[in-house]
């Protein structure tokens, strides 16, 4: 039983091939992706510290530009 304090369960579902990334939430799968494209250009800078946030949004526009390019081209 679950009650209001905690959270529901996930189940991992293994059979037939499924991923249990495939059912996390769309915004932890992006988020995941973002996490893992800012430590690649963190490493590409040669591991200098005080950019984290500069690397951070940097690889949050290169997820999320795409998105906002077909939403102009809907619109044309």
């Amino acid at each position: 039983m679950t009650t209001m304090t905690q959270a529901p369960r996930r189940r991992r579902h293994d059979q037939d091939g499924d991923d249990a990334r495939d059912h996390l939430p769309v915004a932890e799968v992006l988020r995941g992706e973002i996490e893992r494209r800012a430590y690649e250009l963190f490493i590409a800078r040669g591991r200098q510290d005080g950019r984290d946030v500069d690397d951070w949004l940097t690889a949050e526009r290169e997820f999320l530009m795409p998105l906002g390019n077909l939403r102009a081209e809907s619109r044309l």
